[in-house]
């Protein structure tokens, strides 16, 4: 297979929004731009073009439509959790295992990696997280052998 135009305008394209990426700019015109170009390269038609930025656009969102609609529903259970107060009752069991800062540490560690493998991608993971460093920073305010150094 011989590599032809369209082929190569794409990878110029991939380089073109890695290299904005990298100058913390943002890729949405070198996208639709690079898209529309390997379009015409394409086709060679400027309304066939046109169409592929539109067609590129329905693709992604029919790809990350699932993923929106988990996030969506996680957060709500999160807000639902936060407003019983569920999610203070979930962290106290682990505060009996809790009995010094380093720990604490790695129980906040384990706890993040167990959920992330049932939840990513999703808000769930910083939540249970968040909860639990709150946790373990009530049971040791002022430590000074704690990870994060967080004295208030």
């Amino acid at each position: 297979m011989d590599l032809t135009a369209p082929h190569w305008l794409y990878f110029v394209g991939i380089l073109l929004i890695i290299g904005t990426m990298l100058m913390r700019k943002n890729v949405v015109v070198p996208a639709i731009l690079m898209t529309f170009l390997v379009g015409y390269a394409f086709s060679g038609s400027i309304a066939a073009a046109l169409q592929t930025i539109f067609s590129a656009s329905l693709v992604a969102a029919g790809e990350l439509f699932s993923i929106f609609l988990i996030i969506a529903i996680m957060t709500a259970l999160l807000q639902s959790l936060d407003s019983l107060g569920a999610n203070e009752q979930m962290i106290k069991p682990f505060g009996k295992v809790m009995k010094n800062a380093t720990l604490s540490y790695l129980i906040l560690i384990a706890i993040t990696y167990v959920i992330s493998l049932f939840f990513w991608p999703t808000p769930a993971v910083p939540k249970v997280a968040g909860d639990t460093l709150t946790y373990a920073l009530i049971i040791f305010p002022y430590s000074s052998d704690f990870p994060f150094c967080l004295n208030f």
